[in-house]
């Protein structure tokens, strides 16, 4: 009887190491077919022993930088970045273990961030002279790249940016960063499989056009992008006290536009008490961003929730068309 059951138990330990094994075999086929189908869009330029994407497109100067928020990439600017290159040359680029850039050997530092993109812009031979768009996380990178390279940029456009003072003015702020990243180590295991390549379409849509959608749903199942997630979501605190360490004073009359969500953002595992209070901290901050030159405005993307080029692209679009144009003038 013994031995019966002891053969059952192995016959069943066998499928299942079987099914395992088909499960990975077939995923690790489907990530190789779904990264050859969606290749980079851009170039992959070596940065120092390991490659990041940037896409340019369009013609002229300024040339305008998109850099997207926590756990985004390029493809985020999907509705925008055409319309810029219509006015003028416009490059969004990824992050370093995001999109199509391979992960970085360096620390998850705003430094490091800051410094991969200026070697990425010097190598990828993108002519300045700069006007940085970024949105999030992404905004508050760009006032550090403009306060540790002036002469490089003539305009900033911060995308309902992070403001450093957020860690600190906001309890739950690193609350919610520790919450948001639970779900996406249950992701980053799937992804390991090859269970995410199988099934793409599970991935949801944010927003995007379907173009960009597929484009997200294989780099998210072909990639480090949950891992790398993980790493930019538990290190924002840290870029925060370094941005508030480099003590940004301003920009002197540098163009600068704030646009500002105008619908509140809401984090589920938040009370409502606790929603409010962050969302009051957020909306109190922005108008210190716009503060930091004589020449700038703030904008009220009245339809908008955090992610406004996908709300209100063309909101977006017409920030930098007038920027643009008064640069060239």
């Amino acid at each position: 009887m013994k031995a019966k059951a002891f053969r059952i138990i192995s016959i069943l330990l066998l499928v299942v190491l079987l099914l395992a094994l088909g499960t990975a075999i077939a995923g690790a086929i489907a990530k190789s077919n779904l990264a050859k189908q969606y290749p980079a869009p851009g170039q992959l330029v070596d940065v120092g022993g390991y490659k990041m994407h940037i896409n340019c497109t369009g013609q002229g100067s300024p040339t305008i930088i998109l850099a997207a928020g926590t756990a985004d990439f390029s493809t985020t600017w999907a509705y925008v970045q055409p319309e810029v290159a219509k006015l003028t040359r416009v490059c969004a680029y990824d992050r370093a273990g995001l999109g199509w850039s391979e992960p970085s050997p360096l620390p998850l530092t705003v430094k490091t961030t800051v410094d991969e993109l200026h070697t990425l812009l010097i190598n990828a031979r993108v002519q300045g002279p700069y006007v940085l768009v970024g949105h999030s996380l992404g905004g508050m990178h760009m006032r550090a790249y403009a306060h540790n390279y002036p002469d490089e940029v003539v305009g900033l456009i911060q995308l309902d940016s992070l403001h450093e003072d957020q860690a600190i003015l906001d309890p739950v702020y690193t609350k919610v960063n520790q919450v948001d990243v639970e779900p996406f180590r249950m992701l980053a295991l799937l992804n390991s499989t090859g269970i995410m390549a199988l099934a793409p379409q599970s991935i949801p849509n944010q927003g995007l056009p379907d173009d960009a959608y597929a484009q997200y749903q294989a780099s998210l199942a072909t990639t480090n992008f949950f891992k790398t997630t993980i790493a930019e979501v538990k290190a924002q605190a840290g870029h925060c006290a370094e941005v508030r360490a480099l003590k940004i004073a301003g920009f002197g009359n540098m163009p600068l536009i704030v646009i500002t969500r105008g619908r509140a953002n809401r984090t589920a595992s938040l009370s409502d008490t606790e929603n409010q209070h962050s969302e009051d901290v957020w909306q109190a901050l922005q108008p210190r961003l716009a503060g930091l030159s004589s020449d700038s405005k703030q904008v009220i993307a009245e339809q908008s929730g955090h992610m406004i080029q996908l709300d209100q692209p063309d909101l977006v679009v017409e920030a930098i068309r007038e920027m643009v144009d008064a640069i060239q003038k």
